[in-house]
Formats: structure tokens, C-alpha cells, sequence
């Protein structure tokens, strides 16, 4: 088997559709994502054994911020294969080749959302974001007066709304700072379960201060709809209280508004009563591709000085002695003698931990970073980590 790029998307159509159990009615609506996933300038990459492809995924070319500083991310997504040649290493090729490809690209970092976390595990890939999952009837929430802020809805957004998500986002958890095509790709397709995706621009005295994005989505089940809003920022409170209260005047047209927020989202000043429910849900992997990219990173955390022994099974660029040090926010790497390391940690690891995720001393406590000699408890602090992008 070979891995290489794909240059025919429709090779992808028929492997991605028995993978995930795309039903017939959204085969055009699949075929009208990988067409536009091409004209995106995203990568597809596979596995062929001969002519015929054996597996394949999709890296979307994202900047992320990630601690105190935005970087460029592969987010990988479509990971597929035939059932015919399931665990005969072809999506072990595909991740390799990808991984390599990806450092040819100048990623440092790379984001995926598991179908199973110690799959990806073997890999590299350890946990990254969490979020809730709120649920709430629009009728729940309390009235406010949204004063001077006008409420458009529109099918995109326009070029003031796109630069003003950009600039909410390069300071704002682990956000996407989305460019044009970005957005294309989170309004469509419409799926045959969804009536619409769509975005509500807010101003005051015409200044964007307000952006949502929604799905209206049918439930089977019940027969009924609800809106899922994924992004929603805002400038201030009062800007807040109007898209709240903007949610509310859907009342007639939604029962439930699913609301995806990080884990510091708060909404009961917002309601009278308590959700109808909150869940908590596990989000994506994140995987360091060169750990030497990251130097200069922008992180918040005390100065902090440790020597390191990095394994990692597919990166061999990566494998070796590393000094982190981080100075006045700045992350400083340099190449090392392995016998100098203090602690010997995976790639896994020290990604959760660069991510944010968690700490460097609980990685120590959990036996996830192995104590070589001199260790004093040196630590790297975890922040809030939320990345609202589905891919």
C-alpha cells in the first residue's frame, strides 16, 4: 500500500458514505461537500493499494488559537476506510503520511474529533476541549430590553461580521478565526435533518457587536425542531441580553434551542428556570506534528524551566532531548542530549499539556510523564480550552 494525495474527491464518496452510514437522501449533499472541500483549498489525502483506495481523510487548513497565540491547526476529519481492508494498516499509513504532510506544511499542531479515544491514542492524539451541551425552550427566557442593537438575519456574513468574529476569536478560548471559506464550510450543506444554517449579525449604531449561527434541525422522533447555535459572542452584557432575548421571539417557531457553550458558560441569569439539561460532552484530540514549531508560542503560565525526553511513535522528528522553558509568556524550545532529561513524556501527553488541557505536574501524578532525575514539582498550568469548530 501507498500513501499519496487524492486527486479524484468522488474516490472519497463511496468509502466516506459505507463508513459513516450516510443515508441515500444525503448522497448529494455529500458529494456537494467533498466539491466544495476541493475549491476550499482542503487537503484529501489516502491510501490505495494498487488503483483502488483503501482509506481517506480530509485536513482542513485552520488558524487556532491556541494558549495566548494563534497557529495554523490540521484539523482532520473524515478519517474512513473500506470495511474489506479494515486492520490491514491502511489507516496507520494514512495517519503517518498525514502527519509527515502536515510538517511539510509548516503545521505545528493537528485537531480531530474521535469516534474513539484510544484509537487515536496509538497515534499521538490525547484529549484536548470539553464542553456543555445546553438545552432550554426559547419561552424560558427572561425579557430584556435590547435597546439600540438591531438584529439581521442573513444566509452569510457579511465582510464587517467575518472581522469581527476574527477579532473575538484570536483572544477567545481555542476559537478558529474563520476566513470566508471557513464560513462556507460551516453553512453548508444543508443536511436532509436540517431546514437551515444561517447567522444573525447584531449592531449598534451600525458596529457589529453580536454573531450567532444556527441550524434549524428536525427531530424525527418527536416531530418537532429545534435551533443549535454554536457560535455565540458578543461584545458586552447588554449585547448578550439582546441575542437572548433575540431567541426568544423564535418561540413560536422552535420548542428547543440547543445552546454549545465552554465550561465556564453560565446562562441562568438568562432564564427563569433552570435548562431543561445540561450535558457534558468530551470534545476533540489534539496532537503536536512538530513540537519545534511551537517555539515562541505565547503562553500564560509562571516561568518555569524543565528538560524533557519526548516520545513519539510516528513523528521521529520529534523524538529526543527538548528544553522547555517558559520566560515572560513565551515558549522557549531547544534541542537537548536526552541523558539531560528530567521527566520522559509522549507526544500525547505534552500536546494535552501544551494544549491546556491539563498540567505538566498532573501528567507526573497520573504516571503519564515518567521521572528521570532532578524533578522538583516544575510545572506548566492548564487554562480553559473550548474549540467551537466542527469539522
Amino acid at each position: 500500500m501507498i500513501f499519496k494525495e487524492i486527486s479524484d474527491y468522488r474516490e472519497m464518496i463511496e468509502v466516506s458514505a459505507l463508513a459513516f452510514s450516510f443515508e441515500k437522501r444525503d448522497r448529494d449533499e455529500l458529494e456537494e461537500l467533498f466539491e466544495q472541500l476541493v475549491e476550499g483549498g482542503r487537503l484529501l489525502y489516502g491510501t490505495y493499494d494498487g488503483e483502488t483506495l483503501v482509506a481517506g481523510c480530509v485536513v482542513y487548513p485552520y488558524r487556532m488559537r491556541l494558549r495566548e497565540s494563534a497557529v495554523t491547526m490540521g484539523g482532520i476529519a473524515l478519517v474512513c476506510s473500506r470495511q474489506d481492508y479494515r486492520g490491514k494498516g491502511g489507516v496507520r499509513l494514512l495517519l503517518s503520511g498525514t502527519l509527515e504532510s502536515m510538517r511539510d506544511l509548516g503545521y505545528p499542531v493537528s485537531v480531530l474529533y474521535p469516534f474513539q479515544r484510544d484509537f487515536y491514542r496509538k497515534y499521538g492524539w490525547e484529549v484536548f476541549d470539553r464542553w456543555q451541551l445546553i438545552k432550554f425552550s426559547p419561552s424560558s427566557i427572561r425579557d430584556f430590553d435590547s435597546g439600540d442593537i438591531d438584529a439581521r438575519d442573513m444566509a452569510f456574513p457579511d465582510e464587517e461580521s467575518i472581522e469581527f468574529y476574527r477579532r473575538y476569536a484570536s483572544s477567545s478560548y481555542n476559537y478558529v478565526l474563520r476566513n470566508q471559506t471557513d464560513w462556507r464550510d460551516r453553512l453548508s450543506p444543508v443536511w436532509s435533518s436540517q431546514v437551515a444554517k444561517r447567522v444573525v449579525r447584531f449592531t449598534r449604531q451600525s458596529e457589529v457587536v453580536g454573531l450567532m449561527d444556527y441550524s434549524i434541525n428536525l427531530d424525527r422522533k418527536e416531530g418537532s425542531y429545534f435551533h443549535s447555535i454554536l457560535t455565540f459572542v458578543s461584545k458586552d452584557e447588554k449585547v448578550r441580553q439582546a441575542m437572548f432575548s433575540y431567541i426568544k421571539s423564535l418561540s413560536h417557531q422552535v420548542n428547543k434551542i440547543h445552546l454549545f457553550g465552554p465550561m465556564n458558560c453560565e446562562i441562568w441569569p438568562y432564564l427563569y428556570d433552570k435548562p431543561d439539561e445540561c450535558q457534558l460532552r468530551e470534545g476533540s484530540m489534539i496532537r503536536i506534528v512538530d513540537i519545534m514549531k511551537l517555539d515562541g508560542l505565547m503562553l500564560d503560565s509562571p516561568d518555569v524551566k524543565i528538560a524533557l525526553k519526548i516520545e513519539d511513535a510516528q513523528c521521529p522528528w520529534n523524538v529526543g532531548g527538548i528544553m522547555l522553558e517558559i520566560r515572560d509568556g513565551v515558549l522557549n524550545l531547544t534541542k537537548i542530549p536526552e541523558e539531560e532529561a528530567q521527566l520522559e513524556i509522549g507526544i500525547g501527553a505534552i500536546s494535552t499539556v501544551i494544549g491546556g488541557r491539563e498540567s505538566l505536574r498532573r501528567m507526573v501524578e497520573l504516571k503519564m510523564a515518567r521521572i528521570l532525575k532532578d524533578y522538583n514539582g516544575e510545572d506548566i498550568q492548564k487554562c480553559d480550552v473550548f474549540m467551537n469548530e466542527p469539522f
